[in-house]
């Protein structure tokens, strides 16, 4: 996946369902993918959505273990850690916001699962 499209899509992962203005989404493509609050008949399931954006972050389905939400994490870091990128100044500067929600989203997921056991 394009470094870009990966931003897009973890901020897509932090805004509400309905836009600012009232209207509806338009993206299928990214409703479908990143969405994991919808099923498949694009039903609204009872999930929290604060921690369905941080699943969705990770690219993990909703409920994920705390096993695979760490090696997503890990998976994702390695892609997209801002050394990786340190010849391009604006790719880096985006790296480094990319790995922080990254990183917040482990940190959260790691402690509602933690405190669920």
């Amino acid at each position: 996946m394009d470094f870009f499209r990966r931003f897009y899509n973890i901020v897509r992962a932090e805004i509400p369902t309905g836009s600012a203005d009232g209207g509806d989404r338009t993206d299928k493509n990214w409703e479908d993918t990143y969405n994991p609050t919808r099923d498949a008949q694009g039903k609204s399931r009872d999930q929290d959505p604060v921690l369905a954006g941080y699943y969705a972050n990770l690219e993990l389905p909703y409920g994920a273990d705390i096993e695979s939400v760490k090696k997503s994490w890990k998976r994702l870091m390695k892609q997209y850690h801002p050394d990786m990128h340190s010849r391009d100044a604006s790719k880096k500067k985006v790296a480094d916001e990319l790995c922080a929600e990254l990183t917040r989203a482990y940190q959260e997921l790691e402690r509602v699962l933690a405190a669920q056991t």
